[in-house]
């Protein structure tokens, strides 16, 4: 990501790189962790072959803080997580 994101964001990309060729998956998903611990998830997509995507939507960012993501990938012979990734959420503040 190379903008700042900002609470309340909406279309924002979160996009990882799952390193490899994840076309053919069976499941996809970006794991998060909000800067309280919280943690989630949000169906993905394939991006450009080796990326998983999520588009934020209303109410997906709510935090400022550190928050980190990784990909869970299915595939019909493996199954696994990516990397950890984190991005800086900053307050909207005027």
């Amino acid at each position: 990501m190379t903008r700042k994101v900002f609470v309340g964001d909406i279309g924002t990309e979160i996009i990882c790189d799952a390193g490899s060729d994840i076309s053919a998956q069976t499941t996809l998903k970006i794991l998060y962790e909000k800067p309280d611990g919280t943690e989630g998830e949000w169906v993905a997509s394939v991006y450009n072959t080796n990326f998983a995507k999520y588009t934020t939507i209303a109410d997906d960012i709510d935090m400022e803080g550190k928050w980190s993501f990784r990909i869970y990938v299915e595939l019909p012979s493996w199954l696994g997580y990516g990397e950890v990734d984190s991005i800086k959420v900053y307050p909207l503040a005027w």
